[in-house]
């Protein structure tokens, strides 16, 4: 942008780095989302590619039980409705079959649903083009707090 005086507001541009770390971040928020949901139901998991669901989930003796799409928010759980999540993402889930769950990853726990328990709405997102589904019924969720440190 250039004004009319000659003075040029500089815009700074999200670098390589930038993308990286904020990548970094989502999977290590992911990660601990995943791990506070198999604290309560059990087995492990395994991170998938880009293109795929987020996580397999393992029983103890290593046989695929299910799969998890974790999505990262900067809110705590409290102030996270309505909770929203790509239509596509959904549709993925339930492609493969098998047991599915939804996690949001907050600030202060997780809040997580089989996908056969989502009942919300639907709307298009005029700024990426995705159909967006949203969930407000808080009753319907179950949710697991982060240990205090």
């Amino acid at each position: 942008f250039q004004a009319e005086d000659g003075i040029r507001d500089v815009e700074r541009s999200r670098g390589l780095g930038d993308v990286y770390k904020r990548q970094d971040q989502d999977y290590t928020k992911e990660k601990q989302a995943i791990e506070l949901y198999l604290k309560r139901s059990g087995g492990s998991y395994k991170k998938l590619s880009p293109q795929d669901v987020d996580f397999r989930i393992l029983s103890d003796t290593n046989t695929v039980i299910g799969y998890a799409e974790v999505k990262v928010l900067d809110t705590d759980m409290k102030n996270s409705f309505p909770l929203q999540v790509d239509a596509r993402k959904i549709i993925k889930l339930r492609d493969k079959r098998l047991s599915a769950v939804m996690i949001w990853m907050c600030i202060d726990g997780i809040l997580y649903l089989p996908i056969e328990g989502l009942v919300g709405s639907s709307h298009w997102d005029k700024t990426t083009g995705e159909l967006v589904l949203s969930y407000s019924n808080k009753k319907l969720f179950k949710y697991v707090r982060k240990p205090q440190n």
